[in-house]
């Protein structure tokens, strides 16, 4: 059993065995396809190019500018850590994210986002029980 394996039953969160899958949502119901990034989970680990390395190629999926989009990690226990970016021209810009959702850039265009969370132990906020990353493309349109 590795440690961090160890660390989990020691520290007793309920977390799922397989790494969570974000699903992501407009408030208009509309689905946005997330693509997984680097993570360390269940004692494996991966390493992935970044975020927007990883979303080249992918079609970004049209939501109306400045909609609500929710982010749901599908897990009992919230993470610790959560930090939303967004690119814009190469730099990462910080998103607010609160109670599961991030309010939609106002301009049109296509939008470049990453997210990084992250699980400790309730005994020592320094002991990992995993983490994932994850980004996503968005295209802003007009309301009709």
């Amino acid at each position: 059993m590795s440690s961090l394996e160890e660390n989990a039953k020691e520290s007793g969160p309920n977390l799922p065995q397989e790494l969570p899958t974000p699903t992501i949502q407009s408030e208009s119901g509309i689905s946005i396809p997330a693509v997984q990034g680097s993570y360390c989970w269940g004692g494996m680990c991966a390493d992935y190019a970044g975020d927007v390395e990883l979303l080249e190629g992918k079609v970004p999926v049209s939501v109306l500018v400045g909609e609500n989009i929710s982010i749901n990690l599908s897990t009992d226990v919230p993470p610790n850590e959560f930090t939303l970016v967004e690119y814009v021209n190469g730099e990462a810009r910080p998103i607010s994210f609160r109670e599961g959702s991030f309010q939609f850039a106002q301009e049109k265009g296509t939008h470049y986002y990453g997210a990084f969370i992250g699980w400790s132990s309730p005994k020592n906020s320094q002991v990992s029980l995993g983490d994932s990353s994850f980004a996503f493309v968005i295209r802003g349109v007009e309301k009709k």
